[in-house]
């Protein structure tokens, strides 16, 4: 099953219902996920990216553990060049955690514990 959605379909699962994360596929859901009034935490990935492929299993747990609080999104950075340089990503992985639009945290590397910290101190 894909864990994409629709751009206007960017809320907390409904019981029962347990994908973790989006996958954004175009600008416009990723704008559509940051007028939400969830936090948003970002994943900026590449598949060819070995601490991007350690990091999937603890971001995906987390995004399970915090279904409900926030909306977690992978951002995949060979095909979405502008939104890279709009969040000054420079080494993969990034996690970024946003609250209407503002930055309040921000982890570079595979450092799960850092993770972790931000999003239960944000969320």
């Amino acid at each position: 099953m894909s864990l994409t959605t629709n751009v206007d379909v960017f809320k907390p699962p409904r019981r029962g219902y347990y994908w973790s994360y989006y996958i954004i596929t175009s600008s416009q859901e990723l704008e559509s996920a940051l007028a939400q009034t969830y936090p948003v935490v970002l994943m900026f990935w590449a598949s060819w990216n070995e601490p991007c492929r350690v990091m999937m299993r603890p971001f995906r747990a987390m995004a399970v553990a915090k279904r409900w609080a926030a909306i977690f999104c992978q951002v995949d950075v060979d095909k979405f060049k502008d939104i890279v340089e709009r969040y000054r990503v420079e080494a993969l992985p990034t996690f970024l955690l946003l609250k209407q639009g503002v930055e309040k945290g921000r982890v570079v590397g595979a450092k799960v514990a850092d993770l972790r910290t931000i999003i239960m101190a944000n969320i």
